[in-house]
């Protein structure tokens, strides 16, 4: 009953004011995953790690990626040592092989992607969109711990934002706990049609979004999928400073099994 209390409230915050329901409840999980991080030790763990490596991203993609003091709130063993979603390396090493008009980071928390692609492509403008306050203070510090002048921090998007401004040739990379289909698939934009997508599903929150995505981009992309698995790291040095189950706890992201997609358009 009591579920069905919470569940039914939450459903009609969202449709007197889905802005304000969306900053609340956003900044709400935000911080159940903060004191989660140090109700399992992961905090004090990443401390060790980073005594240990320092603050760079060691490997991936986004090698020599700075993580700025608010970000040490996150998990960050999976950013720092380089396995954060490497389930996505592949698809990363084709699109930087491009050039996109603009890239938008949708649901950026402290700005691993929007930094990241911003030294990447410091020719395209990046949005990053969070509606969590936390986020947007730790993207703007992120920005300045790195250098980037490329990065503009957005509270909320939405279709009618993608109608109005997005341009031709766009990036988006979308991790936005259930919206995007709503995001990407409940309104005409033209734009979507040119735009490469790197979508996180979230079917355990709301079963359907994977096919709702699949439909609506099936005559305009080609759709490529990944789940994301258990990560294993024999680097040396690892070993020798981290017990068997420290090295799983740094190497793996906090959360359930997810599936991605890389939308690319065809024309």
């Amino acid at each position: 009953m009591h579920r069905r209390v919470k569940a039914f409230t939450k459903r009609l915050l969202f449709a007197l004011d889905r802005k304000r329901a969306t900053r609340f409840f956003c900044a709400r999980s935000r911080a159940f995953s903060h004191a989660l991080v140090k109700e399992r030790g992961l905090y004090e763990l990443n401390q060790k790690l980073i005594r240990r490596v320092g603050h760079r991203v060691l490997s991936g993609p986004f090698q020599g990626l700075s993580l700025s003091p608010m970000t040490h709130e996150e998990h960050v063993g999976p950013y720092l040592l380089g396995t954060y979603e490497s389930e996505l390396h592949p698809w990363w090493k084709q699109l930087f092989r491009q050039r996109f008009a603009q890239i938008l980071d949708v649901g950026a928390k402290f700005g691993y992607y929007a930094i990241g692609l911003a030294i990447r492509f410091p020719n395209s403008p990046v949005i990053a969109f969070d509606p969590d306050s936390w986020a947007q203070a730790a993207v703007r510090e992120m920005s300045q711990e790195n250098g980037v002048t490329n990065v503009v921090v957005a509270d909320f998007c939405d279709p009618s934002w993608l109608r109005c401004n997005l341009e031709e040739n766009a990036l988006i990379v979308s991790d936005c706990e259930g919206y995007e289909a709503e995001l990407l698939c409940s309104a005409d934009v033209p734009a979507l049609n040119s735009a490469n997508m790197v979508v996180e599903t979230h079917d355990c929150l709301h079963p359907g979004i994977e096919d709702r995505l699949r439909q609506r981009f099936a005559a305009t992309h080609r759709i490529l999928s990944v789940n994301t698995r258990a990560r294993d790291d024999d680097r040396p040095g690892l070993a020798q400073l981290f017990s068997l189950r420290e090295r799983e706890q740094l190497l793996n992201e906090m959360r359930p099994s997810q599936t991605f997609l890389m939308l690319v358009p065809k024309s």
